[in-house]
């Protein structure tokens, strides 16, 4: 899925939403907090470990029912993963292994810009208790490599996972409280279902919503 595609998506989210709400109670909100996250499964000589990111964006809550509640989002979020390599071989600058000089390990994070759109439905089981879950799509919009530890020239690289697909999808499960009418408190957790490399994506989120 392009960039072209992805914006005619989320238009024509929103805009269903808001036709959806003409006849029925909704607002506009905001959101935010931290997210922790890696990738899954763990593979031979590739082990995954939990990062800490963030989030914020924005969202539209329309009323169905008093215990059934569409909320549509638009975030920005900051996730990804830690990534640990084990038993590289040292090469020389034609990326043949060197005799008699071992192996190393080679720990990065992988950061992930992206856009991520929820479609949640939240089922309400007291009057600030909820429970939600939904689909939702990603489309990652920058991805940058970091690491402390540096390679010597000429070593062969192709260990690293640089990725390059641009698309996630998945379905999100949380739960949440209403401290107030404007106020509330939410834990989601995404899984993905489709594999980017031979890779999926798993993230928790923690945060706040605020209705305006």
């Amino acid at each position: 899925m392009n960039k072209l595609q992805a914006v005619l998506l989320v238009l024509f989210i929103f805009s269903y939403a808001t036709i959806v709400a003409q006849d029925k109670i909704a607002n506009f909100g905001i959101k935010g907090g931290i997210n922790y996250g890696k990738y899954t499964p763990n593979q031979n000589l590739r082990n995954y470990d939990y990062q800490v990111g963030f989030y914020v964006g924005g969202f539209y809550k329309i009323e169905i029912t008093d215990k059934m509640k569409f909320q549509p989002e638009l975030l920005f979020a900051l996730q990804g993963s830690k990534i640990n390599t084990k038993d590289n071989p040292i090469t020389d600058f034609n990326g043949n292994p060197l005799p008699y000089t071992g192996t190393f390990d080679f720990e990065y994070q992988v950061y992930e810009l992206t856009i991520s759109i929820p479609l949640p439905v939240k089922l309400y089981f007291s009057e600030a208790f909820y429970m939600e879950s939904g689909p939702q799509f990603g489309f990652i919009i920058d991805r940058n490599l970091q690491s402390s530890q540096i390679l010597l020239d000429g070593n062969d690289s192709s260990f690293i996972k640089k990725g390059n697909a641009n698309f996630d999808f998945g379905v999100c499960l949380g739960t949440g409280y209403d401290v107030s009418d404007a106020l509330s408190l939410n834990i989601r957790a995404f899984t993905g279902l489709i594999e980017r490399e031979d890779i999926k994506s798993f993230v928790f989120n923690f945060g706040i919503e605020y209705n305006l």
